[in-house]
Order: C-alpha cells, then sequence, then structure tokens
C-alpha cells in the first residue's frame, strides 16, 4: 500500500506558494504555462520523467500521479541542498538558493493542499486533481474578497486550524506560546504527537550563555505539535486571524525562579474572534464542514493503520448520533475492535484536541461536526492487528487514574532510538511538573541526563530509548560513574560546568537510575558493580513500571520516602 500523510502539516508556510501549486492543474494558467515551457525543460532531466511531466500538464483535466507531483527524494550521492529537481511541485516553488525546492516542502504543499480541500486524491491510482473549491482559489485576483473567502472555507475545513483557533480564542491573557498549544494538539498519549514542555525551554533559557544561543533554543527545540503550531499559525497570520506577541513565563529552577519570554507567542485578532463563530457554527454563520482524512487519526505507532480503523470507526458511529461509551464499546466489537472504556474515552478526547466539536450530555458523546472525506482504504480494511505497546498502553489507562495520560507517550519514546531527547524531555515533565520533584533536565556533555530531587533525597538519572532492550553497555554504566564521582567530589577543575548545583544544599542521600523501555542481558551485574565502585545504590525502571510509580505517588499510595526506597533496590524495579 502507498503510504501518504494528510491533515497535519510541517514546513509550509505562504498562501502564495500554495496558490502556485494549485495554478498548476489549470491548464494554460500562467503556472501551468511557464513549467512546461520553461521550468521542467530547464530544471527536470528526462531520466527523472521531463517529457511525461509536460505531457501531464497538456491533459485536461489535469491529473497527476502524487510521485511525478512529489518528485524522487535525495538520490544516493547528493546532500538535500544539492538534489536535482525530480518533481512538477519541486520546479513551481522557488526555493532560498536554487530556483526549485527540495521534495520535502513540495510533500508538504501537496498535504496541505488536499489536506484543505483544494485538490483530490485518489486512493486507488494515488494521483492527484483539482477540486471545485480548488478551481475557484485558483482563478481567483490576488489579495481579492472573493480569495480570502475562499481560503477561509479551505483552512476551517482542516480540524487542526479550528483547534488552535479555540484553543486561542479561550487563552488566558488572550495568547499562549507554540509549546502551551503544542500541548494540547494531536492525539493523547502517542508518539507523532510530542510537544516540548514550556518549563524545560524556560530552564534551558536560563543557563544559555547569550541571546544567540537563546534563540538557537527557541528556533530548534520543537516537538511534532510544536512544529504543527507554528506552521498553521504562520497562514493565521497572513490571513489577518492570529498575530504574533512575546510572552513572558516564570518558572522555579531549584530553589530559585527565572522568567523569560517565548516570541513564538500567539493571539487573536478580532478577524479572527469572527472565525471561532464560523468553526461553532450560529444563525449568521454557517459552520463549515470538515475534512478528516484516515491518514490523519495516527501517524507514527508500528500499529497506526490499526488505530486510525478503529478511530475511524468511533467517529462514523458517534457524527451527529449521541451513544454511551458502553455502547461505542458494543459497535466497536461487532467491527471486531474489543477495547476498553478507557481507551474509547481517550480516542473521543483526542478528537477534540484534533480539531473535532465532541458534545457530551448526560454521558452521551456525538460529534457536532459534518466530515467529509473520512473512509478506510480498501487495502487496510482487515488484516490490521494491534501491537503489544498499544496493549501495554490500555493497560496502563485503567490505572492511571491520577496521572494525565499524555504521560503514555513515554513507552513510544523509549523504544524509539531516534527520539531519545523526546524521552528524556517527556520524563523530566513526568518528574517535575506532575510529581512535584524539584530538579531540572540537563543533557549535553558530561552532564546527567536529568537530576531531581525531593527533600534530603537525590536522583541521577540516565535515559535511554532503545528498540531492542538495553543492555548498559560498559560505556554507559563508566559513564555513571563518573556523573557519581563528579557529585561526590565536586571539582570544578575535573568539571567546569558544575552541573551537581541543581542539587539543593539540604541533599545527602543520592541515587543513581537507568530509564529505558526494556532491560536485557547482564545489566543486573552493571548495576551491583556501580553500587560497589561507588558506594551508592542504584536502580533500573522501565518506562512502563515508572508510569505505575508515579501513579502510586501521585495518588499517595507511597511516600516520596518509599519512592527512594525503591530507586535504592540495586536492582530492576517492577511493580504489580
Amino acid at each position: 500500500m502507498i503510504r501518504r500523510s494528510f491533515g497535519w502539516v510541517q514546513e509550509a508556510y505562504k498562501l502564495d506558494n500554495l496558490k502556485r501549486v494549485i495554478q498548476l492543474f489549470v491548464l494554460d494558467s500562467d503556472v501551468n504555462i511557464l513549467l512546461r515551457s520553461d521550468k521542467i525543460p530547464r530544471l527536470i532531466d528526462e531520466k527523472y520523467g521531463k517529457r511525461q511531466f509536460i505531457e501531464e500538464l497538456e491533459k485536461n483535466p489535469v491529473i497527476i500521479p502524487y510521485m511525478h507531483l512529489k518528485g524522487r527524494g535525495t538520490p544516493k550521492g547528493y546532500a538535500r541542498a544539492t538534489a536535482p529537481c525530480s518533481g512538477i511541485v519541486q520546479a513551481v516553488l522557488p526555493g532560498q538558493r536554487k530556483e526549485y525546492q527540495s521534495d520535502w516542502p513540495a510533500d508538504s504543499y501537496l498535504r496541505w493542499a488536499i489536506s484543505i480541500g483544494f485538490l483530490k486524491y485518489n486512493y486507488k491510482d494515488d494521483t492527484c486533481q483539482l477540486s471545485e473549491l480548488g478551481l475557484k482559489y485558483a482563478q481567483s485576483v490576488d489579495k481579492s474578497v472573493e480569495e480570502y473567502n475562499i481560503l477561509t472555507e479551505a483552512l476551517l475545513s482542516n480540524p487542526p486550524v479550528c483547534r488552535v483557533l479555540t484553543l486561542l480564542d479561550n487563552a488566558c491573557n488572550n495568547h499562549m506560546s507554540k509549546f502551551e498549544i503544542g500541548s494540547k494538539l494531536g492525539f493523547i498519549g502517542e508518539n507523532g504527537f510530542t510537544s516540548i514542555p514550556q518549563s524545560l525551554v524556560i530552564q534551558a533559557l536560563a543557563v544559555a550563555d547569550d541571546s544567540s544561543e537563546k534563540n538557537k533554543i527557541l528556533q530548534d527545540t520543537e516537538g511534532t505539535s510544536d512544529k504543527y503550531v507554528r506552521t498553521i499559525c504562520s497562514w493565521l497570520i497572513q490571513m489577518g486571524w492570529v498575530r504574533q506577541v512575546e510572552k513572558e513565563f516564570t518558572v522555579k529552577i531549584g530553589s530559585k525562579k527565572h522568567t523569560d519570554s517565548i516570541s513564538q507567542s500567539y493571539m487573536l485578532t478580532l478577524e479572527g474572534k469572527k472565525q471561532i463563530k464560523r468553526i461553532k457554527g450560529t444563525s449568521k454563520y454557517k459552520k463549515v464542514e470538515k475534512n478528516v482524512y484516515w491518514e490523519m487519526l495516527s501517524t507514527k505507532p508500528s500499529d497506526k493503520y490499526y488505530l486510525r480503523n478503529r478511530r475511524t470507526h468511533i467517529i462514523q458511529y458517534v457524527v451527529n448520533k449521541p451513544h454511551t461509551l458502553i455502547e461505542i464499546k458494543n459497535y466497536l466489537k461487532e467491527q471486531d475492535y474489543d477495547e476498553e472504556l478507557e481507551t474509547i474515552k481517550d480516542d473521543l478526547n483526542s478528537f477534540e484536541a484534533i480539531g473535532l466539536n465532541i458534545q457530551i450530555k448526560n454521558d452521551l458523546y456525538y460529534i457536532n461536526d459534518i466530515i467529509n472525506n473520512l473512509i478506510i482504504p480498501q487495502e487496510v480494511i482487515h488484516n490490521v492487528e494491534k501491537s503489544e505497546l498499544s496493549n501495554l498502553k490500555d493497560e496502563l489507562r485503567r490505572k492511571l487514574i491520577t496521572v494525565d495520560h499524555k504521560y503514555l507517550q513515554l513507552l513510544d519514546l523509549s523504544f524509539d532510538g531516534k527520539s531519545n531527547q523526546d524521552f528524556e524531555l517527556q520524563t523530566a515533565e513526568l518528574l517535575l511538573n506532575e510529581l512535584n520533584f524539584d530538579g531540572a533536565h540537563l543533557g549535553g556533555s558530561r552532564k546527567p541526563d536529568i537530576c531531581v530531587y525531593y527533600g534530603m533525597n537525590g536522583l541521577i538519572i540516565d535515559n535511554k530509548a532503545y528498540s531492542g532492550g538495553y543492555t548498559i553497555p560498559i560505556g554507559q554504566a563508566d559513564e555513571m560513574y563518573r556523573y557519581i564521582e563528579d557529585n561526590i567530589n565536586r571539582d570544578i577543575n575535573v568539571n567546569p560546568n558544575k552541573w551537581w548545583e541543581i542539587f539543593d544544599d539540604n541533599v545527602k542521600i543520592f541515587n543513581f537510575v537507568f530509564i529505558s523501555g526494556n532491560f536485557k542481558g547482564e545489566f543486573k551485574d552493571k548495576i551491583h558493580n556501580l553500587n560497589a565502585r561507588a558506594n551508592i545504590d542504584g536502580s533500573v525502571i522501565n518506562s512502563y513500571n515508572l508510569l505505575l510509580l508515579a501513579e502510586k505517588l501521585k495518588s499517595k499510595g507511597i511516600t516520596y520516602e518509599k519512592c527512594f526506597e525503591y530507586f535504592s533496590c540495586n536492582d530492576e524495579i517492577i511493580l504489580n
């Protein structure tokens, strides 16, 4: 099956460029002619499809395979910046240092155009063509009232756009940072919708050496949902619905407080507030229909097809038809999806978090929206299975009563070797914000990943996201030993970064812990060896048991003192 991603868009910012993409589908438009007569002959080699691209642009209607639009990516031996032009949309988008864009922005603009209804996508042959709304947009006069009205209808058909506008409408003090919005956008507890904890961003700004390093932190530190927010807000600013502002935040770092500002913060304009009426639907404003593609219902998990199918069934069952959780559960069972009530409830809450209008009345749930384009592709109706990771998350949903279910994401992240920083940051947020430990995320050269403390007890933490089970290699055990020695000796001549100053002076008892998705091999021997060499106690804990421990602590099932006893066991922490 061909894999496409619709509904969620990053790195496609300019409305002018979007219009160029749409106009290439209009036979004999200026953009269409320019591509056929100049850009494609000049920019695209015959081996990438030059002649075929021109032929496709000469037909009426213009219907083009997705790969011919997006291009082939970066060939072997090239960097992305120097990769040859191999797609029609690449040729139509101007680059910063060259006349065309790479395949990633081309794909992003295609996803944007499809997600807001300007292009129709055909699952059977993986092609794109102009929609009726897209033709109106392509033919509208630039900066005209007609163009504005068409863009309004199109953008409000995208649920994430509606979610961002609604969050800003309900914002305290009328403005929110991209991190605040990102933390409330997307599927709850699922990899693919990460948001960097804002308090940890402020902590990083507090120790930054100068303004250039601060700017780098604000530009480069983003989760996936934060990137979606930044992209969406760029559209809304161009529409005049949102303006960018600075917002100040204060966080506690150890025993001190630090205040800093985040420039990528946003607030609604008066024109933006009018769009809230269109989202809700009033006597004056007809509610805009929403495009919900099957692909947008899960992005990264290994069993995303299963999750998309389940969520499609739920949406189709409750669109304008109120049902109880039990009724939804029974309906899913008829479709061969045996799910817990907690899982269904998280899905319903997530539908609101992606921008659907969820209504709850007398324990009845329904979606008060008109939804278009939501179908399960024939290729994936059957033979999709739920992953073991999703089963573990469902077990935890029943057990996590006081801990926010967004931290279920830790299971995904702990097994994803490419998400080590996200795993560290989300672990730090769990410990610092959810469980009220003091401390900070550190990371970087010659520093532990995280240090936290409570009362007299401190914890030195090494996070490792690893897909196949973590063994604690000798090099990592030696690194932990150096952290322990640094903390004991506190000699700035040995380690001038003084990371141990994160601990309060009252902290006298220290433990170490390794956190990962799973442990295997001779990891216990490494713990015992560290205990003998450094003369302090430690442990390992997997992400599943970390969340169980968090629930015990937050629900007051155990004390903080008992929590540190677990971390002192010189073994793997396993809870029932």
